[in-house]
């Protein structure tokens, strides 16, 4: 009797291993699905129309005004990137990283100042949104190899000789992944990067989505279970690093000229973080700038006090 319980036991412990694998395999997939494919069924590019007229900017008034053309570029791993480029007739380019749940037209009440200032402008799709082709979202893991091909494409295609490139949101932190991957005087290397309120982390945002912004539910044993299993799943899977996206630990290899923007009503992106990414940025040629906006909304706020922090910053960097 005592060896038919005994062996029952190890068959109910059995089952119950295998559920829980099974579960936690589940679990970690429907966590970094979640992550990847945010956007599955979300209309990006009507968000961004959207939020301009929540802003109150003349979306139909700039597209009257500036008559931009569609352009395309290739990343290495043969993502073909989508983007609209404004000629101004200049050789300095700026190119514009929209944040999530956008698309290019999010970036445009940035693109109408640089615009104003005489610098050519490429807006684009990140990936996972607008008419980018790659469905995944990876914190800048993937979309860096996007921008390097863009910064790639005004040097070559377009004859600029300067290129800088502005962020906004998980764009900025996109800017951020990318200006830590690249080497100063490359082709594929930015003459500066400006990052306004970088998403502090990949692994900070899914554990703030999870938790619900609680931060004590954030660094609860549920949270750090669910994130350590979807990294797992996301490594062995995806073959994309979560720790790639941690923008505050990446910025230590960013050597380009880098601007940091504080929103400092920001309650998305809060601003004792982005201040830690800007302490961290490598570069020795570095500067923080602060406004009193909520998140990215500085440029809406302020356009000319915004624009006179890239002013000063790019002149200082002697662009």
């Amino acid at each position: 009797m005592k060896k038919i319980v005994i062996k029952i036991a190890k068959i109910i412990l059995g089952v119950l291993l295998v559920l829980i694998i099974v579960g936690t395999i589940g679990m970690a997939k429907l966590v970094t699905d979640g992550v990847f494919y945010q956007n599955k069924g979300n209309d990006t590019q009507g968000n961004s129309i959207k939020q301009m007229a929540t802003y109150g900017f003349d979306l139909d008034g700039f597209n009257a005004a500036h008559k931009g053309v569609e352009i395309s570029a290739t990343a290495e791993d043969g993502n073909v990137v989508p983007g609209t480029y404004f000629d101004m007739g200049s050789d300095k380019c700026v190119i514009l990283v929209h944040g999530a749940g956008g698309d290019r037209v999010s970036t445009y009440p940035l693109a109408q100042q640089y615009l104003e200032r005489g610098y050519d402008v490429i807006a684009f799709d990140d990936r996972g949104h607008g008419l980018n082709p790659d469905e995944k979202v990876t914190f800048g893991v993937h979309e860096a190899l996007d921008v390097k091909a863009l910064v790639k494409y005004a040097r070559n295609d377009l004859g600029n000789s300067e290129v800088i490139v502005h962020g906004q949101s998980m764009g900025a932190q996109v800017t951020a992944v990318y200006a830590s991957n690249v080497t100063p005087g490359a082709e594929d290397a930015a003459d500066a990067v400006i990052c306004d309120s970088p998403v502090p982390g990949m692994e900070y945002m899914i554990k703030s989505v999870i938790a619900d912004d609680d931060p004590v539910e954030m660094e609860s044993f549920v949270t750090s279970y669910f994130i350590e299993t979807g990294k797992l799943y996301s490594k062995l899977f995806y073959h994309v690093n979560w720790d790639d996206g941690d923008t505050i630990k990446v910025v230590a290899n960013d050597q380009l000229p880098t601007l940091i923007f504080v929103s400092e009503k920001d309650t998305v992106c809060l601003p004792e973080m982005v201040e830690k990414v800007y302490e961290n940025v490598g570069s020795q040629v570095k500067s923080i700038a602060y406004v009193n906006s909520a998140h990215i909304e500085g440029v809406i706020d302020d356009p000319a006090g915004y624009m006179e922090y890239v002013d000063n910053f790019l002149a200082n960097a002697g662009l």
